[in-house]
This record gives structure tokens, C-alpha cells and sequence, in this order.
């Protein structure tokens, strides 16, 4: 006996009805794609969208930027760099106030986003300079009340440090982490910003070289207001330190919802200096990419303070190791292989090194 259409079409809906009853989505957040299952199957797996804005210099600056904001003899041109090859370099000379790209084109965070800004920079500047910021996120707009101006900002002092602020409503700020500053050296960094204008939603987290970093208060995340006037842009050159020359190289600039995606460790140079705790290359190992690297670096990597007696170095990479904390005591140069260090005198030495091209 054929059955009525009516009946047909109920017995299909009701079908569908069943089957959209025991499909289940596991969603694995902004690091990982959403997969759909029905009937304890997986049906699909959907992609979700990571990178939001590329700032490769390689596009030029009309594709990167909204405003370039260059006083005096200043300039934003592309450079080369032997290991990373086209880079942002901004160049301020003494007597001006800034060179500065107001980023980024065609992308605008909004209230309740979860981001992640990634960068590397190479700061030529003399010692113990301070600046206003080499990185900005930059409070605009004119219809909301803007009372922190830059809610965010890395900067150098005259300490000879490197340091990431938060400034509150009020302009008050608080130094929410600190490092030596390694001149003339890549560093990479991301910052994670959950944006809000609620300091009991918005937070800040932070990543330096690769590590993610403890923050002033003890953790490894900053609630803070993140969101000032009608809207926030990152920003990045020099931007005061007016008496010096100074060039900031910036290579690698991404906005992404995931830390994988913004991250520039490796982007570009893929080479890393990998340090070993016994002679011959044997026992715990480490490895370090281009960068600065204090114990605490050391230690979150893998390796030990005070431990390691052999060092692995590719060609197009230098490492200089120190025996005290933060770059400090005696060094050694390696440009190549060192199977055991104690033909160098530094064995169980190690308690900082950096990484930089050769």
C-alpha cells in the first residue's frame, strides 16, 4: 500500500526532527575547528576563521596601514633583513617625536573579542633610553568618553629595560611585566587582549620569545579595562625619546584569534640553538630561536639553570651564553657545534643566552 503524501511528508519531518535532536556540536574554541556529529558520528567539520589581519611588509604600506604618522625627518619604509627578509623599519630621528604606522587596515576589534597581536622587533637604540611606546593600542573616537587615551602599551625606560604598561581610567599606570631590554636583538611577542570596557572582562596576557610570561600580579593573566572611546588600534614604530636616533625593525605583525596564528616564532626563520645537558648532545635538551632568553626563559623552555654542558648551533645562527641571570657575568660566542663545554670552560654554567643571526 503506497503511502499518502500528507503522511509522507510528516513521517520526513518528523525524521529530520529526530535526527537534529541527537546531532551535537563540540565546539574547541578559537584554536580549534568546531565538529558536528550526529548519532555519535562525526559529519562535518567546520573551519573557524583565525587569521584577521596580516601586516607582512611585504604587502606595502597602503594594504597594512590607516594613518602613518611620521614627524620631521622620520620615516616607515620596508627593509631586508638577512634572516626574515622584508620588515617594517621605522626611523626617528633625534629631535623628533614619532614615527609611527596606526594600524590595521580593514579590521577594527569591537567590544567582547578575544585577540592575539603578534609581532618581533629589533630595537636600535642607545642605552637606557626611555620612549613613550614602540607598540600602542590607541584609544579613538570622539562620541564615547576616552579616559585612558592607551590602555596598552610596550615601552622602554631608562633603566635599559623593556616593559608592558596598562594604563586605567585616568591615565594611571601600572607595570604589568618588565625584562632587560636586548638592544639590536629580534624579540617576539603576543599579546592577548580580551577586549571590554569592563576591567571584570577584559584582560591582558602576554608572551615573550615564545614563553608566556608571569604578570604583576603573580598570574599569567591581567584583568584590566582594554577598551577606551569608540574604539582601539594597535600602533607601532617610536613613538617619543626624542633626544636619540632610534629604529625600530618590526617584522611578522598578525592579528589572529588564536595564539598559533599570531605567534612568529616560526614565521620566517625556522633555526633554533638547542642547549643539552650532558657532553655529546645527550640528556634534557631546550631549544631557543632567535631571542633573548633570562633563567626563568630557560627553565620554561625545559632546560636547567646551571645544567648544561653541550650547545647545537645551525649555520646562520650565534649564540652567546652568559653565566649569570639576565645577560650578565661571564659570556661565550658560539657560532657553531660545541659538543662539550667543558672544553670552553662554561660547563654548568648556563643562566642566560641569546640567539641572533649570523
Amino acid at each position: 500500500m503506497k503511502t499518502p503524501p500528507a503522511i509522507a511528508t510528516l513521517l520526513l519531518a518528523s525524521s529530520a526532527l529526530l535526527t537534529l535532536t541527537h546531532c551535537t556540536k563540540n565546539m574547541n574554541g578559537p584554536d580549534g575547528p568546531t565538529t558536528v556529529t550526529a548519532n555519535n558520528s562525526t559529519v562535518a567539520t567546520i573551519g573557524i576563521q583565525s587569521l584577521l589581519f596580516d601586516g607582512d611588509a611585504a604587502l606595502g604600506a597602503s594594504n597594512v596601514w590607516k594613518v602613518l604618522n611620521v614627524e620631521g625627518d622620520g620615516a616607515i619604509t620596508v627593509d631586508t633583513d638577512p634572516v626574515y627578509g622584508q620588515v617594517w623599519k621605522f626611523y626617528k630621528p633625534a629631535g623628533s617625536h614619532r614615527t609611527e604606522g596606526h594600524g590595521a587596515k580593514n579590521y577594527q576589534a569591537a567590544e567582547g573579542d578575544d585577540i592575539y597581536i603578534g609581532w618581533r622587533s629589533k630595537l636600535d637604540i642607545p642605552a637606557n633610553q626611555n620612549t613613550n611606546a614602540v607598540f600602542q593600542w590607541k584609544a579613538y573616537g570622539s562620541t564615547l568618553p576616552m579616559t585612558q587615551n592607551f590602555p596598552i602599551v610596550v615601552s622602554t625606560n631608562s633603566s635599559g629595560n623593556l616593559h608592558l604598561m596598562h594604563y586605567a581610567p585616568g591615565k594611571i599606570g601600572t607595570e604589568v611585566w618588565v625584562t632587560p631590554l636586548s638592544r639590536n636583538t629580534w624579540n617576539s611577542m603576543v599579546l592577548r587582549i580580551k577586549v571590554s570596557r569592563d576591567a571584570n572582562i577584559g584582560f591582558i596576557e602576554f608572551w615573550y620569545n615564545g614563553v608566556k610570561q608571569t604578570l604583576v600580579n603573580g598570574t599569567q593573566r591581567y584583568p584590566a579595562r582594554t577598551l577606551d572611546a569608540d574604539f582601539c588600534d594597535p600602533k607601532f614604530g617610536v613613538y617619543g625619546g626624542d633626544p636619540a636616533n632610534i629604529t625600530n625593525y618590526v617584522h611578522a605583525i598578525k592579528i589572529a584569534s588564536s595564539y598559533a596564528e599570531a605567534a612568529p616564532d616560526g614565521n620566517g626563520s625556522t633555526l633554533s640553538a638547542t642547549l643539552y645537558q650532558n657532553c655529546s648532545y645527550a640528556g634534557w635538551s631546550a631549544a631557543f630561536g632567535i631571542g633573548a632568553y633570562t633563567t626563568a626563559d630557560i627553565t620554561a623552555k625545559g632546560g636547567v639553570n646551571n645544567d648544561a654542558s653541550s650547545l647545537k648551533v645551525p649555520a646562520g645562527l650565534k649564540a652567546t651564553l652568559f653565566d649569570g641571570d639576565n645577560f650578565t657575568g661571564d659570556s661565550l660566542v658560539l657560532t657553531a657545534d660545541g659538543s662539550c663545554l667543558k672544553n670552553n670552560n662554561f660547563n654548568d654554567k648556563v643562566s642566560s643566552l641569546k640567539v641572533t643571526p649570523n
